[in-house]
């Protein structure tokens, strides 16, 4: 829920160059005609690769600002482990690969609880590790949501709502949409581009790591003793 981005707002605490150097750096190539040769293929190739970013059922937009998702897939998985899965807030990483940590920040309250996420990705050879804190309001049934709160995150707003539903014993209909406002910098022209393609790589790596992970709660449950396995939804 909480994605590794960037919006061209401010030049301080943005990407870094990956390696030893560190803070702000030009967009601009380095070599005269060779450079901008380079920067223009690099560029063609990206915007090709773009029309074709939106799979089946998922849609990434990114346009500098602010960046949209929306998301509809049927899973081969039951619906009571897919929502344990996802509400499994530590354990993030698992299924998002930009997520690098994870951890439900206290108790939920009145079916409400603050989750942070830190999340870390690279565009072209700029890297950014950015923290995404979101008040999250879980549902056993219907919509779920996510509130970024903004003064503990790098991000200036956002929101996003998910739910589940069984289509049958062994297939659940899983819906995601959102946005989120990210209040880093990165370079221009290209950045946005390749946003929205690391994004969507993100999300297609996702899918059968959240049907892999569902699966394999429900063979534990089936498998044990009492045949309860473990919890399906925190409670709120």
């Amino acid at each position: 829920m909480a994605m590794a981005v960037a919006s061209a707002r401010r030049l301080n605490g943005g990407f870094r160059r990956s390696g030893l150097a560190r803070g702000p750096v030009s967009a601009l190539p380095p070599g005269g005609r060779t450079g901008w040769l380079a920067c223009g293929l690099l560029l063609a190739g990206l915007t090709a690769g773009d029309a074709a970013s939106d799979g089946p059922g998922a849609q990434v937009r990114f346009d500098g600002t602010r960046l949209d998702i929306s998301l509809d897939a049927v899973l081969n998985a039951p619906l009571a482990e897919l929502n344990a899965v996802m509400h499994d807030y530590d354990r993030f990483d698992r299924i998002f690969p930009l997520v690098v940590e994870s951890v439900q920040l206290g108790e939920f309250r009145d079916g409400v609880g603050r989750v942070r996420a830190d999340i870390e990705g690279c565009i072209l050879v700029f890297c950014r590790r950015l923290r995404h804190v979101l008040d999250v309001r879980a549902a056993g049934r219907g919509w779920n949501s996510a509130v970024s709160v903004p003064a503990a995150s790098d991000v200036r707003a956002g929101h996003f709502v998910w739910r589940a539903d069984a289509l049958d014993a062994e297939h659940t209909r899983f819906r995601f949409s959102g946005w989120v406002e990210p209040d880093v910098w990165i370079p221009p022209v290209i950045g946005p581009i390749a946003v929205r393609r690391t994004v969507q790589r993100s999300f297609a790596d996702a899918l059968p790591r959240l049907e892999q992970e569902a699966r394999e709660r429900a063979e534990r449950r089936r498998r044990a003793p009492d045949g309860a396995g473990p919890a399906t939804l925190p409670a709120p």
